[in-house]
């Protein structure tokens, strides 16, 4: 069929990656595996093609000691690795080389040895080969225990490499041990195994060294205080209060408010807390440091903030009307004139539903000069607004950015050609 198509069979070949496993044949309780290059080659006599194998890596898992790995080199030589681990997948032309592990032969070698019970099935899908599951098998024990009790998770955590923050002591030969925790606790965690991950266990450790008798229900809801991130901000505070103090007031805002999460409710007290110090109230009392609603007290002082950042603004608008004013310009039908606080932008933005309001900050410090048209029959309704730069008109819009019409924007022209007129004249006058 290629020949007849037209195509050559230079690069005619099947690959495939293909892992087995065996029982050894020095220890019965030893299970071994290959990893083998399998290929069929139709480039000479496609008529007779065999399928070829070729061993590139062998591992040994030696139940109570774990896994070695023997890796075949570019030399030829078989050399030790480190660690095991699958090999590296290569691509032949444009797809990538398959790997196919075969599970029935897995279970024939585990069969009679303590990897037998160790709920490899359970992993069958996230981990194809199997290979790094194995190696933690047969080193720690208590990977089967954890399997059959539910805490896959803490299982898969540790393969893949993340953090377990010491959580799981895994050479312990009691589920107390491993968990270091008692057994009713370990129960309790139990319950909610399919949840529970390393921060969980981590969570608990770290509030019951500090003096918090934690329920293992309480530790998971507030494991995110102890991802590093979160904890740096509670260590920031505890010259208001010590961590436990806080992580029990942040739990009790998610049970009485609308906080979905310890960590969210976190955001906000620090939120809080910076607003008191830039308000100048003074945190002195546990009262004050620990709202009974945080939710309803963050938005007032919120806003006590903002009117605060906006009584500075509008400060800094009213001293430069004193340098817009004189570009006050009307026609008798149409009137502009420069805003006159960041509250006027705010309601300009909300009528004619635009963004001007963004533009109070830079307003304010003169990086641009905002002014507002008006009908002159109808002086306090917003139709237009207007962003120059010196005297170069930056945008004109009106409701939703429409465009000006014809007639507002002739205006706008005039009204453009007489700044640029006025700030000549003061220039000539400056120089000379």
């Amino acid at each position: 069929m290629v020949k007849h198509r037209g195509r050559g069979r230079k690069h005619l070949i099947d690959t495939a990656y293909i892992v087995w496993y065996e029982k050894s044949m020095v220890d019965a309780q030893t299970v071994v595996a290959t990893w083998y290059y399998a290929w069929r080659d139709y480039s000479g006599d496609f008529y007779d093609v065999e399928t070829h194998f070729q061993p590139r890596a062998r591992y040994v898992f030696v139940p109570g000691q774990g896994g070695t790995m023997m890796r075949l080199d570019w030399s030829g030589e078989w050399k030790p690795r480190r660690n095991v681990h699958p090999l590296p997948v290569g691509a032949m032309g444009w797809h990538a080389i398959d790997v196919w592990c075969s599970h029935e032969s897995i279970r024939a070698a585990v069969a009679g040895t303590p990897l037998q019970y160790s709920g490899w099935e359970t992993y069958c899908e996230q981990y194809n080969t199997l290979l790094t599951f194995f190696d933690l098998a047969a080193k720690y024990r208590c990977v089967e225990y954890l399997t059959k009790l539910g805490f896959v998770n803490l299982v898969m955590a540790k393969l893949d490499g993340r953090r377990t923050y010491g959580a799981i002591h895994w050479r312990g030969r009691t589920m107390e041990q491993v968990f270091r925790m008692p057994r009713r606790d370990v129960y309790t965690f139990r319950a909610m195994a399919s949840t529970i991950e390393p921060l969980s266990l981590h969570s608990y450790h770290v509030w019951r060294c500090r003096g918090w008798d934690v329920s293992p229900v309480d530790a998971h809801l507030v494991r995110e205080l102890c991802h590093p991130h979160y904890w740096r901000q509670i260590e920031a505070r505890t010259t208001f209060a010590s961590e436990v103090e806080i992580a029990k007031y942040l739990l009790k805002q998610v049970r009485t408010s609308a906080y979905h999460s310890p960590t969210y409710a976190l955001i906000e007290w620090h939120d809080y807390l910076r607003h008191c110090e830039e308000l100048g109230i003074p945190l002195t009392s546990k009262r004050v440091v620990f709202p009974s609603n945080l939710r309803d007290v963050h938005d007032k002082m919120m806003r006590r903030v903002q009117i605060k950042r906006d009584e500075r603004l509008n400060e800094q608008i009213q001293a430069r009307l004193a340098e817009l004013e004189p570009f006050i310009y009307t026609d008798g039908r149409f009137v502009i004139r420069p805003a006159r606080s960041v509250q006027e932008l705010f309601e300009e933005g909300q009528a004619l539903h635009h963004c001007v309001g963004s533009y109070a900050a830079k307003y304010a410090s003169g990086e641009t000069d905002l002014f507002v048209m008006r009908l002159a029959s109808a002086p306090d309704t917003p139709l237009c607004t207007i962003e120059m730069q010196g005297d170069v008109l930056r945008q004109a819009r009106g409701e939703r950015n429409r465009p000006l019409h014809e007639d507002e924007q002739a205006f706008v022209d005039q009204f453009v050609r007489r700044i640029a007129q006025r700030r000549e004249r003061h220039r000539r006058q400056k120089a000379s």
